[in-house]
């Protein structure tokens, strides 16, 4: 279907795009991909640089504007919007959260998304990367498997090394944690002391979103297994919000990728995460 497998009818978001005065690359894409009248491929052919690559999670990687203009031919026909949620990032990477809609249904959200973006000094999109909500939830499944698959990997002990530290704004925490802290044997505790009280994460691995410190400690701990390494590959810049790439390691041999996005509140803290993994290894 043209919006994905759940649809259901939204109050418009509290967060959307296009303030004024928001020039991050997760803006300037979303102009031209949440256009009112629907995406239009060769205007996003023509922000592309020569030798572009756009990852979608969910069917592949596309090389060159040519390529690119027909998988958005494809994935998002006349009939469908997509609906950006909230941007972030610096001028030159970021991304943005987005939902689709049908044309004739406006206000009715169907498939829910991430998109991070990063573009050159000449203002040409030259890597995306897109993730989408799965249409199955594997979520607890996944934390068995990963269990299973690990169960004889002997557990070191944790040195922590790292320097305790209070980093504010989404970039500076997201770097922080998964550049300096984790791996230098940071327990998930640090983590939980950078975000808000009222802090929502969304990982579309699960049908329902942790709500508060107390859901959000009890997921972030079950995926504390030896063995499993979070690696960031892209973090776009944006204290508001930021979006970056990465890879997850099993047993030192690359498993599923991903994309996330980190919004902060007015105080510095994480108030927003969204976590979409593939749910296998991109190709």
């Amino acid at each position: 279907p043209v919006v994905g497998p759940t649809r259901v009818a939204r109050a418009p978001p509290t967060m959307i795009f296009g303030a004024k005065g928001d020039d991050t690359a997760g803006a300037k894409l979303a102009a031209i991909v949440c256009a009112p009248r629907g995406v239009d491929p060769t205007a996003i052919a023509a922000i592309c640089a020569d030798d572009v690559v756009y990852e979608d999670l969910a069917s592949g990687k596309f090389e060159g504007p040519a390529a690119v203009a027909a998988y958005f031919t494809t994935k998002y026909p006349a009939s469908c919007r997509v609906v950006a949620d909230r941007t972030g990032g610096d001028a030159s990477a970021g991304g943005f959260t987005w939902h689709r809609e049908a044309a004739d249904e406006p206000g009715v959200a169907g498939l829910r998304g991430t998109t991070y973006c990063r573009f050159d000094n000449s203002g040409a999109l030259v890597y995306a990367r897109e993730g989408s909500e799965p249409i199955l939830k594997p979520g607890e499944a996944t934390e068995a498997l990963l269990k299973a698959v690990t169960a004889n990997v002997e557990v070191p002990t944790r040195e922590e090394t790292y320097t305790p530290r209070s980093p504010k704004g989404a970039t500076d925490v997201a770097k922080y944690l998964w550049e300096e802290a984790y791996p230098q044997g940071a327990p998930p505790a640090v983590a939980l002391e950078l975000f808000a009280d009222d802090i929502r994460y969304e990982d579309f691995n699960y049908p329902k979103p942790f709500l508060g410190k107390a859901q959000v400690k009890e997921f972030v701990e079950a995926f504390d297994i030896p063995g499993i390494e979070f690696v960031p590959l892209e973090i776009s810049g944006g204290s508001d919000a930021c979006v970056f790439t990465w890879l997850v390691k099993v047993n030192g041999n690359d498993g599923p990728q991903g994309i996330s996005f980190y919004g902060a509140d007015a105080s510095g803290k994480i108030n927003f995460i969204r976590d979409i993994p593939a749910t296998t290894p991109a190709p």
